[in-house]
């Protein structure tokens, strides 16, 4: 197993662990050289989670959805992964109201295919986003995108947290983040955004975007991109 694809599984495996102790909603779905989809959504304080698993060259798709209302909280993982085929996770997690928390997690791996993670963080209010996407894949394709936005108005605050990595041995890798943050009246806001794409074929790509409002108050905003 390639360094990669180890990295994936300890990440992996430490999610589903974290899961099998908070989660409210999961999914799971399993398939030998077919196709294997997990869905999971919740309304609400909702941890959810959807793991996916293909192996002899089968298609893994992983989804989740969180939804945490009016001052809710709503975090999610979604994990694919394919042996010799395509992985693909999908993480979508949004929370409004005072006090909202949102975070979304989205991790594919394959091993000689294609492998792509999408997630978004959304918060309104008092508001924290958190984002993370990571794609691995070892001699084929690895895309990971992913963005988090925070709110915080009249109150403050606000604080988006963002993470894309995408990795590919012998293939190519697309990686792009985007973070914003919006304080307004109580001042604060915090964005932080980073962009990874590490590929030894013959192409890689970085694209990172990080921003940060606040006013009467602070303001911070970071970006960071590695290439190789």
């Amino acid at each position: 197993m390639s360094r990669s694809l180890a990295l994936a599984a300890m990440i992996a495996l430490t999610l589903m662990v974290a899961d099998q102790a908070a989660a409210q909603v999961r999914a799971s779905s399993f398939s030998n050289g077919g196709v294997a989809r997990a869905s999971a959504s919740g309304r609400g304080n909702t941890n959810i989670s959807a793991h996916a698993v293909a192996t002899n060259g089968g298609y893994a798709n992983a989804r989740m959805t969180g939804d945490g209302r009016y001052g809710g909280y709503a975090t999610g993982t979604a994990i694919a992964a394919a042996d010799g085929g395509t992985a693909i996770a999908r993480g979508n997690s949004s929370a409004r109201g005072w006090g909202a928390r949102s975070d979304s997690n989205a991790i594919a791996a394959t091993q000689g295919g294609y492998a792509a993670a999408y997630d978004n963080a959304r918060a309104r209010g008092n508001a924290f986003a958190g984002s993370t996407s990571a794609a691995f894949s070892t001699g084929g394709v690895a895309i990971a995108r992913g963005g988090a936005n925070a709110s915080g108005y009249f109150g403050g605050y606000g604080e988006a947290i963002n993470s894309s990595t995408a990795v590919s041995n012998g293939g190519f890798a697309v990686s792009r983040s985007q973070a914003n943050a919006t304080g307004v009246f109580g001042g604060q806001a915090y964005s932080t955004s980073a962009g990874v794409a590490i590929a030894n074929g013959n192409f890689r790509s970085a694209d990172v975007q990080s921003d940060a409002v606040a006013i009467w108050g602070v303001s911070e905003s970071d970006a960071s991109q590695i290439s190789w």
